[in-house]
């Protein structure tokens, strides 16, 4: 089977299973792959074909667009593999793609404890009262002047240092 047969199937299949932008964004993809390959048999491509359009599509993105083009090019090929030929090989499931577009990883964040956080609210709300003599209460309204006179007293100190 062709390659534009195949985009053709392929889309007529995932009109009613995708949302318009995600059908948008595989769109995009493949009729690039389909007008570089039209007439090229499914059995034929090569992987270094395969990832020499995916360099070429993808040249000056970020990481994670290279990987969602290469997620999208593996796709049509499962769907290919899985509905019309069984025989055809994914040219993208290779340990050299999967490794060259893998996701980057997640570094985790490093998280404050509750007690820390309730702590610096604390001496902020502390520190407020001092400078603007208002009760705890009334810190919610701190107004125009009241700000002024935080900047003022600020500078007071900066100089006096």
């Amino acid at each position: 089977m062709k390659i534009s047969q195949a985009v053709t199937m392929w889309e007529a299949y995932q009109k009613g299973n995708l949302k318009p932008n995600t059908l948008r964004a595989y769109h995009t993809i493949l009729t690039k792959f389909s007008a570089q390959f039209a007439e090229r048999d499914c059995h034929d491509l090569s992987t270094d074909e395969a990832l020499s359009f995916l360099n070429k599509l993808t040249q000056h993105t970020k990481k994670q667009t290279k990987r969602t083009r290469y997620a999208h090019l593996s796709s049509f090929f499962n769907f290919i593999r899985t509905t019309i030929d069984h025989s055809v090989i994914n040219q993208c499931d290779t340990p050299m793609m999967k490794k060259l577009f893998r996701a980057r990883s997640i570094t985790p964040w490093n998280l404050i404890e509750k007690e820390t956080i309730d702590e610096i609210i604390f001496r902020l709300e502390l520190l407020l009262q001092g400078l603007t003599g208002f009760g705890k209460g009334n810190l919610n309204h701190v107004t125009k002047a009241s700000e002024e006179k935080l900047r003022t007293i600020s500078l007071i100190q900066v100089v006096g240092n």
